[in-house]
């Protein structure tokens, strides 16, 4: 069953898609030739840095890290106009809390010339690509080799697919030890701060992991000047407040610079939960490898282990979080809090009762006026699995019970949530465009999936007058019109349809849509409401 929470309150109105240099237009800010570029200065090895417009507050600026190589790399808007930004200021402090500062010139050809990172160079060890037989290794051999988590090949074909394509790759072991400067949290009722899909009918839970593709940042997106998103999959704290195991990357936003961050948590109220905060930086684009899972001090799954482990793999670079031994170094698994199960004492840990595939909105803990979510392009699908204590393998398909966490903001852009058959989160943005309710009779017949196409009929009046007949849809308030209508009556509805694919014959269901020319007009799915039942 799925289960849709906190959705939003929008005008009943049905536009376009817009294209990524309309949405940089009408945000008021950058226009698509103006979005972020690549740029680099030098500056001294492993700083700790904020980076904002000289003369104005630091309070406005993004974090950045200077790597072993001494270069500060980040992503800004080159001036295009006479009320551009030209020059900022890049403010750091060593391990020490030694400070230094450094001006970056934006008109200067220089700062944008590229300095790629040479990993190899960079403080750590290496790791081969896995040699032999993949299954020739115990689970225990491959973790402290720093493999991560082998997945069951006959119970789980494709999460074993993504980790072999993995451990397939040479990677790096870093030893940059950053801070998180933030709290990713943990949710006890609705979808805030989080939005996404959380499998909640098959605990106990022990671990989960998930490919994904960083997505490029939107300049001051959605009128903006400072936004944050963590994208991440986790175990964990979903309605049990503590226990949450979690990694992934951040996008830290405004409407002249951009950094991009890793990290690992362990929330909430252990010391070592928020120590780490990742060994390196992303790049849109980037392929990113995320396994979470409870383990014990050596890093071999189990719930009730006493330790929480993360394995953090950029695999288009080779760089790799791994934090799988609590005597690792630098980066260590956590030791949990008791369980409330056994102590129930303020901050102990409930585990294994939620697996989450989510991007979180952190933007009001980076500005006191910011609740927007990060605008970001392309859309981002994050495929991924669950394993429960029993070996099961669960996904956003076979799960018995799914939560689908919605864009709470209400501002002028949303991020919309879909799912995907067998196991794949889809996460886009709506730029300033509504969806709104469209009522449905089966029997319907859905076909496709992945990329799901439902073929329906309209019905002449608005589900508030006369409910639609079978196989027939209709709007709340009126009868279609105009482009809604195709020829032949030959009407369709994009996307993944959850519990209401191929609605029976008696069934109504409910779900919000908008019509978009990309797709020839037809209706594309942004919300599954559920069964519902008339008069609506």
């Amino acid at each position: 069953m799925i289960t849709l929470l906190k959705k939003c309150v929008q005008p009943l109105l049905i536009v376009s898609a817009l294209s990524a240099s309309t949405i940089f237009a009408q945000n008021g800010s950058a226009t698509a030739a103006e979005g972020y570029s690549p740029a680099a200065i030098h500056a001294l090895p492993e700083l700790q840095c904020n980076l904002y417009p000289t003369g104005e507050a630091p309070s406005v600026g993004v974090p950045v890290f200077t790597d072993g190589d001494g270069y500060a790399r980040f992503y800004a808007v080159r001036p295009s106009s006479a009320y551009a930004v030209t020059e900022l200021t890049l403010d750091c402090k060593d391990s020490a809390g030694r400070p230094s500062s450094y001006a970056v010139d934006l008109t200067a050809a220089a700062t944008f010339t590229p300095h790629p990172l040479d990993l190899a160079n960079e403080p750590g060890r290496g790791r081969p690509a896995l040699a032999g037989d993949p299954l020739g290794y115990t689970q225990a051999e491959l973790i402290s080799a720093g493999y991560g988590l082998r997945p069951d090949p006959a119970g789980d074909p494709a999460a074993y697919a993504r980790w072999l394509a993995a451990a397939l790759k040479p990677a790096r072991l870093l030893e940059a030890k950053r801070p998180d400067l933030h709290s990713h949290g943990v949710t006890s009722t609705t979808a805030n701060p989080w939005s996404g899909a959380v499998l909640t009918g098959s605990p106990d839970y022990v671990s989960t992991e998930a490919t994904f593709k960083v997505p490029t940042g939107v300049p001051g997106g959605d009128h903006t000047t400072a936004t944050e998103i963590s994208i991440w999959n986790g175990l964990g704290g979903f309605g049990t407040g503590s226990g949450l195991i979690q990694g992934g990357v951040s996008i830290h936003t405004t409407p002249t610079v951009a950094s991009y961050g890793s990290w690992r948590e362990y929330c909430c109220g252990d010391p070592d939960s928020n120590g780490y905060g990742g060994a390196f930086i992303p790049k849109p684009g980037d392929e990113i490898y995320s396994q979470e899972w409870y383990c014990d001090a050596h890093g071999n799954p189990n719930l009730t282990g006493g330790y929480g482990c993360t394995y953090l793999l950029n695999e288009t670079t080779g760089a790799l979080l791994n934090c799988t031994s609590a005597t690792g170094s630098p980066c260590w698994s956590v030791k949990a809090l008791p369980l409330c199960s056994v102590s129930p004492v303020t901050n102990c840990m409930t585990v294994g009762r939620a697996a989450e595939f989510i991007i979180e909105n952190q933007s009001p803990q980076v500005s006191s006026t910011s609740t927007a979510f990060t605008d970001f392009s392309p859309k981002v699908t994050m495929a991924g699995t669950a394993t429960t204590t029993a070996g099961a393998s669960k996904s956003v398909s076979t799960d018995p019970q799914v939560e689908v966490l919605n864009d709470f903001t209400n501002t002028t852009t949303h991020i919309l949530v879909s799912l995907g058959a067998p196991n794949d989160t889809y996460f886009s943005v709506e730029p300033s465009q509504a969806s709104f309710p469209l009522y449905c009779h089966g029997p319907l017949t859905t076909t496709g999936a992945p990329g799901a196409v439902t073929s329906f009929v309209w019905s002449s009046k608005g589900a508030a007058s006369a409910a639609p007949g079978p196989g027939q849809c209709a709007w709340l308030n009126r009868g279609p019109s105009g482009l809604e209508i195709k020829p032949g009556n030959d009407n369709a509805i994009y996307g993944y349809l959850n519990q209401l694919t191929n609605l029976p014959a008696g069934k109504y269901g409910e779900i919000d849509v908008y019509r978009d020319p990309n797709v020839g007009n037809d209706l594309v799915v942004t919300r599954i409401i559920g069964f519902v039942s008339p008069p609506f």
